[in-house]
């Protein structure tokens, strides 16, 4: 990606938000071509959701637009939420909160291949989401709305599509139920999809 982004003189824009969840992860590209590479991310994924904080690492070139752009599209963050995200960075909080949230997104995972077994399930191990293939006779629009009317609300793949394909999917968010009630949710999702006629 990087060799083609140099020889078409392409900008790379990394979003590396939820990179922590990977520790095996590869380096980002930021670290392979840092003078085309706009790296962004921030502390609300890994952290603590309500902590808007987030940073871009940018070619230098590049900086000036970047932070012109960032101050026409968004408010500064406040001196003390700045102080907190950095001082947790610095004392290795975040990197503890990492750790957790790694740990607690792998248990996650474990219900949902428990609760969804012989189904057809795409996921990372390490992740906060699945995509729950469905069978030919399953619209993506019509099982998200039968399964709202149960109380269980999915995306549908369309929303993550960006070419005229769209997969016959849905998109599982496994971290917002608590982690004891996850496993009675898919349950109650998986009995909605086999009452469903072929």
């Amino acid at each position: 990606m990087v060799a083609v982004a140099r020889a078409h003189d392409v900008l790379i824009v990394e979003d590396g938000t939820y990179a922590f969840l990977d520790p095996s992860a590869p380096p980002p590209l930021q670290s392979l071509a840092p003078e085309r590479t706009c790296y962004v991310a921030g502390l609300s994924k890994n952290a603590a959701p309500g902590l808007r904080f987030g940073f871009a690492v940018v070619p230098g070139g590049r900086v000036e637009s970047v932070a012109r752009g960032l101050r026409v599209a968004a408010w500064g963050a406040p001196g003390l939420i700045t102080a907190l995200a950095t001082g947790w960075l610095a004392d290795g909080t975040v990197a503890r909160w990492e750790e957790d949230r790694r740990a607690d997104a792998a248990a996650r995972q474990h219900v949902a291949r428990s609760a969804l077994a012989g189904m057809s399930l795409t996921a990372h191990p390490v992740s906060y989401m699945v995509w729950l293939g469905l069978e030919p006779h399953q619209r993506p629009d019509e099982v998200a709305a039968r399964l709202a009317a149960a109380g269980i609300l999915v995306s549908t793949g369309d929303a993550f599509a960006t070419g005229p394909y769209r997969p016959r999917a849905l998109r599982l968010a496994l971290a917002t139920p608590p982690r004891d009630a996850l496993a009675g949710a898919l349950r109650r999702l998986r009995d909605v999809l086999d009452a469903i006629p072929p």
